[in-house]
């Protein structure tokens, strides 16, 4: 928090902590959330005082998700940088015309205008897909699906961690508060969450996103080496079958290439920001041997989504 002389709180800025592993050993890394400060604080630079002591902290490393460009101006003059590669999303477009159609009708001011045009798109998409169904639909994958749970995230995650230096340190408790948290962001979507199996019933992977008709937010998808294209197959296809419009997610390294196979299209968000005071570790978060997902920031979170009454 930020007083001034009188003690009246003039700002503050939202932090939660998350547990890595690197090379084996804990590091403990601040995940910022929401920065607040008071409209009556004039020329202060309140915000630039509270990211300075925020960085001084006691963690490893200091990350957000979804900055403003205020925010990332603030963040690069006390030391830190964007993360480029994290700053890039990939969508995945199920259903053009309606995909198409909520980008340009999305506007609050004209959304009952695309809700009653809805109709009309999902027309256009069933001849779309007449015309073009090897290229657009998702084929149906292989291997099946079953629910993720906390105990069997943490019993395969060795499948995936194996590949990487760094990668989160869960544990059951976590994961099931952390499940829980973002089930009840309902302006998000509904949560889904399943662990991947293949053709032969063995583990390969998971993934972790939010459902809804428009664009689905994907929080996290992980695979064993060799396995991404996979697991996305299953991803797409879930998505395809329960009437979503697009996946779009945030795009880290180890799946570049099987992403780009399966006709995504990349864009730049920008807001991914990161700041540490040591700079081996900072080239290792910013690498592809980092395991860190929307799902382990402040992405989902619903302080500015949620109606709270």
């Amino acid at each position: 928090m930020y007083e001034d002389d009188r003690g009246r709180v003039l700002g503050f800025v939202g932090s939660h902590v998350r547990r890595l592993r690197l090379d084996g050993h804990p590091i403990r890394v601040a995940c910022g959330g929401q920065l607040v400060v008071d409209p009556e604080a004039g020329r202060r630079a309140v915000g630039a005082y509270l990211f300075r002591a925020y960085f001084s902290g006691p963690q490893d490393a200091t990350i957000t998700d979804g900055a403003t460009e205020s925010v990332r101006r603030m963040w690069h003059a006390c030391g830190g940088e964007t993360a480029s590669l994290k700053s890039i999303a990939w969508t995945r477009v199920l259903r053009p015309m309606r995909f198409g159609g909520d980008q340009v009708l999305g506007r609050p001011k004209l959304q009952t205008l695309s809700r009653r045009l809805r109709s009309l798109w999902s027309a256009l998409d069933w001849l779309t897909f007449g015309l073009a169904a090897n290229h657009l639909r998702p084929p149906a994958p292989q291997g099946s699906e079953e629910l993720l749970t906390p105990h069997a995230l943490l019993q395969h995650a060795p499948l995936v961690t194996k590949s990487v230096s760094c990668y989160p340190d869960y544990d059951e408790p976590f994961l099931g508060w952390l499940f829980q948290e973002m089930e009840a962001v309902k302006s998000r979507g509904t949560l889904m969450r399943s662990l991947v199996r293949n053709d032969c019933g063995q583990v390969v992977g998971w993934y972790v996103y939010y459902l809804q008709r428009g664009v689905s937010q994907v929080m996290q998808v992980a695979a064993k080496k060799g396995a991404a294209e996979h697991v996305l197959d299953h991803l797409f296809h879930h998505a395809y079958v329960n009437g979503a419009a697009a996946v779009r997610g945030r795009l880290e390294a180890p799946l570049l290439a099987s992403l780009s196979r399966q006709r995504c299209f990349f864009s730049s968000e920008g807001g991914a920001l990161i700041h540490s005071r040591a700079p081996a570790l900072l080239g290792v978060l910013l690498s592809s041997q980092c395991l860190l997902a929307r799902m382990d920031g402040e992405w989902w979170m619903g302080h500015h989504t949620e109606p709270f009454s």
